[in-house]
């Protein structure tokens, strides 16, 4: 998948109590007129918003791993598609989140919207925990380790 315009930055908007939230302008943009929403794999506690094309490329993924057993990614597939939908901003740029997805991550209220390059990712904002100042300087080593500088 090329990355156009990269999904990038924090924000933190309310879920109302029709499971509404709002995504900002420069997401939108980035993730196109209809994004799909399903459950964060790799942290129960969060969902990923992102283009279809990426969720078409994880799927892809999980099927043609060497490393998940074949009864494994049927379940995956299966278990992020039962979760999953299809969103389409409104005229205020607002989604509705399914119930279902709602409490799978426990979002309700303050809800932070965190930008991660090719997807985004949408926590409750008493869960969200940024990047503190030891994996700052965790990140410089690496980064200096790996000769980007």
């Amino acid at each position: 998948m090329v990355i156009t315009t990269p999904i990038m930055g924090k924000v933190t908007h309310n879920l109302d109590s029709k499971n509404r939230i709002f995504i900002p302008a420069k997401h939108r943009e980035a993730l196109g007129p209809n994004f799909v929403i399903f459950p964060n794999i790799k942290d129960k506690r969060s969902l990923v918003i992102s283009t279809v094309e990426y969720l078409v490329e994880l799927m892809d993924k999980i099927r043609n791993s060497d490393k998940i057993p074949g009864s494994k990614k049927a379940k995956m597939i299966s278990y992020l598609s039962s979760y999953g939908d299809t969103l389409t901003p409104d005229s205020q740029g607002r989604v509705v989140v399914a119930s279902s997805l709602v409490e799978h991550a426990g979002l309700g209220g303050a809800t932070v919207i965190n930008g991660c390059f090719d997807h985004a990712e949408i926590w409750a904002e008493s869960v969200f925990v940024g990047i503190t100042d030891e994996q700052t300087a965790e990140f410089a080593e690496l980064y200096e380790e790996a000769d980007l500088v």
